[in-house]
């Protein structure tokens, strides 16, 4: 019988004894210490996030050796010194005296882990952690913790030497911590070790399965432990049959919880045996993905996901990866026998790597600075989903927040059946948003939508349109016979769940009229117009601009780029202004003007383009701070409208150039505003950012290739260069208007109108990508594009998933700090830049001065001036040069230094926090040791008799 007085004594007993010297407490110490170098390590900083990941990957190995150090001498001291005799001849049970022992031994080790706790002061005052995972990871480390101790109080009891039992301890604890690494792969085996039972609490999950293994896992060692404590009872002639008895109970006892954790892991839904104390319940599926993994059960389809995922990821993808792979996991737990995760490590020129890219996984190419030095991986986080219905490929996952929707989306289009896929309508346009179709070659993708229109048709049919298609999916009157019989209208086929609409401008009349007259019928749209098309910018010695604009006129039948760029051979509707659009719709859009705004939370951001519009900004598109145009919700500025399923949970986006929207006077429809750029915005005429092919010749020189309208002397020569200036300061102010760039139009009453309005094109294109990766943060540019899609077809289940932003638990104020360095930086380097220019500019002048002193020499004749000009010219065109070079390569070294510089600065504040953390992180323990040691000394000498003291005068003898 259970008796919990005895338990009590033999607890103290054991806690005392431990604690009662100086080995206790330097265990602890030594712990703790441990515990701080491996959370604050090298890779903690490489990572940026504020989690004990370091530490949890580590820990199984320090319980390999911590936990047998506790556990030595708890029984083998006792067999040693023969006090186990007198323990054992106590009034109690033997399973009261395990229990006493196995409970002191977890305290020990409790002890030292909240001791451990220290090292969350610093976690904190550096970053934001997320408390619900560091509550989880603390709890999974106990659980860990509690079954090695129940392994090493078995090894301790099978000897009389702690040495022994060390080893024996050590041994023994190696098999359920390193199973899962010389069975990786084998989920039946891999299940068996602590690192997977450890790894759900480590990233916020309190999972049944991993407490019901660990839980298991003590019961068993403490058995055979009771079963060893026990065999003293066994007389000589019981120690076989016995024996045998208690082998067999065993190995029962240990068939019986292996088919409990069997039962509890692939058995039971991970929903409902598992708990997500993650502030953002970023493991806790969705019902859209719930849903999904449903409807695989009952179809008995079952789904099998082949992730191919690098081993070794830089910071900006570490907590990416992370979450992949935990999602997968809650996938394949929730999914059962019908979901079949296998992950494959991809590593560089491997097997593996050739099988991601045959099967169209794609990676990232990723330059990172590490400790100083830049250094070039590809990334691979993509998947192969496939099922007897059809495979579907996930090439990477775009971003922290879409994972669990591009997964979910993902396999639902696996399980589709092809009838079952809306359709999306792709009207075509000059700006040949699917690609333009050309004669003999078929339909040519467009490069700039490559990634766009693979998302697209991984989740839609997609069907290309021309204008006059759209006249079959509107209803038509009854004839005169038909009207007599009662018929009613009718439609001829069945229309696009969602018609794609990019760059109405261009349409010509004809299609423009049947466009107008299939959005009053109420088939849905996203209709994406812009102001001015950055990707149709084009850059030749003798032409440099823009063509295809909205007011410009259709590229001619003459023109090299007909093929590419034309779709009608007639005008444009409206002269290019929409306008017979834009009256049906309701609202005012000025195809000639771009907005901007003054927000720009990326300082140091610099745009990548592409090649044939060289390797910087093109400056003949204006100013660079007018043409990205960020959009974000900070400052108390709300920028995404929170009540649209639409924009409700979208971060930021970047847009080109773009236009603005406004309901007009006469609407006779609901206007929703999706996305605005607040009162510090303004605009710009669209002819004072570009200029036509016909504007573009006029200021070249066609014998010299120089500026000639108004001689200004920051109009350089075209060598094949980018042109430098055309218009340096546009006519362009803050007029305070809110200016809206995306809407939602929808009709009233009989009305069936629904349309998302955005008045921009660009931002859908690959650039977009190209700028992603340049950023510190992810853009939400294809999220309002697909969530426009998805709310018009009434699909908006994924919407919702999609919309999920999990906070960045980051390095804040390292970041603040490192955020200093590389403004101080910045600001240094434009200083020594501007120095080079200004030293440039003087030699330009002096150039100048030199040449026109020449021309108003009136002594030489014009064939003189003309040779010492050309003479003059060359000598000082060399002295520049030089004088350019010898600049440049000290420019170049100083940027050198001050980067280096930076780095420096940079690891001196990590290793500074890495120095103090570790330091301060043992203190509390040690100072309690040495408090305890001093109170109990005190307390002996407090105890001592007065006549048992040597008196003064006999010390001084």
């Amino acid at each position: 019988m259970f008796r919990w007085h005895v338990v009590s004594a033999v607890f103290w007993r054991n806690v005392k004894q431990y604690f009662s010297g100086v080995l206790g407490y330097l265990f602890i110490v030594v712990f703790v210490t441990v515990c701080a170098v491996m959370t604050f390590s090298s890779q903690f900083f490489a990572d940026n996030l504020a989690n004990l990941d370091q530490l949890s990957r580590w820990f199984p190995m320090l319980l390999l050796t911590f936990i047998p150090a506790i556990t030595m001498t708890i029984w083998a001291e006792e067999k040693r010194s023969g006090t186990d005799s007198i323990l054992f001849t106590l009034p109690a049970s033997d399973f009261d005296i395990l229990l006493g022992k196995f409970l002191a031994a977890l305290a020990v080790y409790t002890i030292a882990l909240l001791f451990s706790m220290t090292q969350l002061i610093p976690l904190d005052l550096i970053g934001d952690p997320d408390w619900g995972v560091i509550v989880t990871t603390y709890i999974g480390y106990w659980l860990a913790g509690m079954a090695l101790v129940s392994i090493g109080l078995f090894a301790s009891s099978l000897t009389s030497s702690a040495t022994v039992a060390f080893v024996l301890g050590n041994l023994l604890c190696a098999i359920p911590v390193l199973i899962g690494t010389y069975f990786k792969g084998n989920i039946g085996l891999e299940r068996f070790g602590v690192d997977w039972n450890l790894g759900d609490f480590t990233i916020g999950l309190i999972p049944l399965s991993s407490v019901v293994y660990f839980v298991t896992l003590t019961v068993f060692m403490l058995y055979l432990n009771l079963i060893v404590i026990s065999h003293r009872h066994w007389s000589k002639g019981q120690q076989t049959s016995l024996g045998t008895q208690f082998f067999v109970r065993a190995l029962s006892l240990g068939v019986a919880f292996v088919a409990l954790n069997y039962l509890v892991s692939f058995g039971i839904s991970s929903l409902s045996a598992q708990a997500d104390l993650t502030a953002e319940k970023l493991y806790t599926l969705d019902t859209a993905s719930v849903d999904t993994l449903e409807k695989a059960k009952k179809e008995n389809c079952s789904v099998t996901i082949q992730a191919f995922v690098s081993k070794n990821v830089p910071r900006s993808y570490v907590n990416t990866k992370k979450q992949f792979v935990g999602l997968l996991n809650q996938f394949s737990d929730y999914g059962g026998n019908y979901v079949d995760v296998r992950f494959v490590d991809v590593a560089p020129n491997s097997k593996a790597e050739l099988e991601a890219q045959q099967l169209g996984i794609e990676p990232r190419d990723d330059r990172s600075e590490v400790d100083g030095n830049v250094v070039e991986q590809k990334v691979y986080l993509g998947a192969q989903i496939s099922s007897s219905r059809g495979d579907t490929t996930l090439p990477f996952v775009s971003g922290d927040s879409s994972i669990e929707y591009e997964l979910s989306r993902s396999i639902a289009a696996t399980l589709e059946k092809p009838d079952d896929r809306m359709t999306l309508g792709i009207l075509n346009s000059d700006a040949h948003f699917g690609g333009p179709d050309i004669p003999g070659q078929g339909r040519v993708e467009q490069w700039l939508f490559t990634s766009t229109l693979d998302q697209l048709k991984g989740h839609f049919k997609i069907k290309y349109l021309e204008g006059t298609d759209l006249s079959g999916y509107l209803e038509t009157e009854p004839t005169e016979g038909e009207q007599e019989e009662g018929a009613a209208k009718k439609k001829t086929k069945k229309a696009p769940d969602v018609l794609i609409v990019a760059d109405p401008s261009s349409l010509d009349q004809m299609a423009m009229t049947e466009l107008v007259k299939y959005l009053e019928a109420g088939h849905p749209a996203v209709i994406m117009a812009d102001p001015l098309l950055f990707f149709w910018t084009f850059q030749h010695p003798t032409e440099v601009g823009v063509i295809n604009s909205p007011l410009q006129p259709r590229v001619g039948r003459q023109s090299r780029y007909t093929q590419i760029l034309t779709s009608s051979s007639m005008p444009k509707a409206d002269g290019g202004s929409a306008a017979t659009l834009l009256s049906a719709l309701g609202v005012d859009w000025n195809p000639g003007s771009s907005v901007w705004n003054l927000s720009q939370p990326h300082p140091s951001f610099k745009g990548e383009w592409p090649p044939y519009l060289g390797a910087g900004w093109p400056a003949f598109y204006g100013p660079f701070e007018k043409a990205l145009v960020f959009v974000k919700n900070e400052d108390g500025r709300i920028s995404f409208n929170p009540d649209s399923p639409i924009t409700s949970g979208l971060n930021e986006l970047l847009f080109f150039y773009p236009g603005s929207i406004r309901k007009s006077s006469n609407s006779k429809y609901d206007f929703t505003p999706l996305v605005s750029l607040g009162a510090d915005s303004g605009s710009t005429p669209a002819d004072q950012l570009m200029m036509t092919r016909i504007e573009a010749r006029r200021m070249l020189n066609p014998r010299t290739g120089e500026m000639t309208v108004d001689e200004q002397p920051e109009m350089s020569q075209i060598t094949g260069e980018l042109l430098k200036v055309i218009n340096p300061e546009p006519q362009s102010y803050i007029d305070e208007e809110d200016h809206v760039i995306a809407a939602r139009i929808q009709g009233k009453g009989d009305s069936n109108l629904d349309v998302v309005f955005i008045s921009d094109l660009d931002f859908v294109t690959d650039l977009n990508r190209i700028h992603e990766e340049s950023l510190d943060s992810r853009l939400d540019n294809h999220s309002l594009f697909q969530n426009a899609i998805e709310v018009l077809a009434g699909s908006d289940d994924f919407v919702r998933l999609r919309n999920r932003r999990p906070v960045p638990r980051t390095l804040t104020r390292l970041e603040s700090i490192f955020k200093t360095f590389r403004s101080q930086r910045l600001e240094q380097q434009q200083a020594a830049e501007k120095k080079v220019q200004d030293e440039l500019a003087d030699a330009q002048e002096n150039l100048n001065a030199a040449t026109s002193k020449i021309q108003q020499n009136e002594q030489l004749s014009f064939f003189q001036k003309l040779q010492k000009t050309s003479q003059s010219a060359m000598d000082a065109q060399r002295r520049f040069e030089l004088k350019q070079a010898k600049l440049d390569d000290e420019l170049r070294d100083e940027i050198t230094e001050l980067e280096i510089k930076e780095q420096q600065l940079m690891q001196r504040e990590k290793n500074k926090f890495r120095f103090w953390t570790i330091f301060a992180a043992p203190l509390p323990a040690l100072m309690l040791g040495i408090t305890v040691l001093w109170m109990r000394m005190m307390n002996e000498q407090r105890n001592i008799k007065p006549e048992r003291r040597v008196a003064d005068s006999d010390s001084s003898k």
